[in-house]
């Protein structure tokens, strides 16, 4: 006969687990208690003169009892509903309202600048020295703004790097560049001629417009090499700019 024994049994604890509830159930225990504080006092008062009207608080004997400063009967409260706790618990008339046992705590992080607006755009200020903002005209940026630098100047790098050109800064030029009149060039690379609307390229190399825009197609000549400059050697991306220095 086999046996009725269960293969597989389990008896509950009938204990709520509360091991991993991410402080759900967590109460709020540095206010006073429910049972003790200024609300439940007042309405332990308001309780009593409700008897008192009804005739349910008279004691064996008539005899008469003090029950403190604030156990007296008002016989007009049956005409006034301020004599309720849903009618003063705003008022303040028992204290501060009761904070939540059951609380979640949030934080707000404050990154504004508290900055002076009129001083930063106009330099002045009506309030002068007793203005609680910071006097300070300089620049600064959020990090929205930052974030945004950031990813253009990646897609910028990716873009070079997809061109075969070098990744250089554009931000600021090279040590040993000297930002001098006398390294100019002063005649067209590709026509040996004077400029002639003169437009400079990613690399730094000043061509007239009209060559510049023909280059592309000169293959054959003595300007390209398998697509590269023969001045730098760098392959070829036509990203022209108007070049004012030259024109002077």
């Amino acid at each position: 006969k086999e046996s009725e024994t269960p293969i597989f049994q389990f008896e509950s604890s009938k204990e709520i687990q509360v091991e991993h509830d991410s402080r759900a159930t967590a109460t709020l225990e540095t206010e006073t208690e429910f049972s003790r504080d200024a609300r439940a006092l007042r309405e332990k008062a308001l309780k009593q003169a409700d008897e008192a009207l009804k005739g349910k608080g008279k004691s064996s004997g008539d005899e008469k009892l003090y029950k403190g400063i604030h156990g007296y009967t008002d016989y007009k409260a049956g005409f006034r509903r301020e004599q309720t706790v849903a009618s003063e618990k705003a008022g303040g008339a028992h204290g501060p309202l009761r904070a939540s046992a059951h609380i979640r705590v949030s934080a707000r992080f404050d990154y504004q600048p508290d900055i002076c607006k009129d001083y930063k755009e106009t330099g002045y200020c009506g309030y002068g020295d007793s203005c609680k903002f910071m006097h300070d005209r300089g620049d600064y940026k959020s990090g929205w703004q930052l974030e945004k630098d950031w990813e253009e100047a990646e897609k910028a790098r990716k873009r070079n790097l997809a061109l075969g050109v070098d990744d250089v800064d554009d931000g600021g030029a090279d040590p040993g560049e000297e930002d001098d009149e006398d390294s100019l060039p002063f005649a067209c690379f590709i026509c040996r001629q004077p400029f002639v609307d003169p437009v400079v390229t990613k690399c730094k190399h000043y061509f007239c417009e009209h060559c510049a825009l023909k280059v592309p197609h000169l293959y054959q000549s003595m300007v390209l090499e398998h697509n590269r400059f023969t001045v730098c050697g760098f392959k070829m991306a036509l990203f022209l700019k108007e070049e004012k220095t030259l024109n002077h």
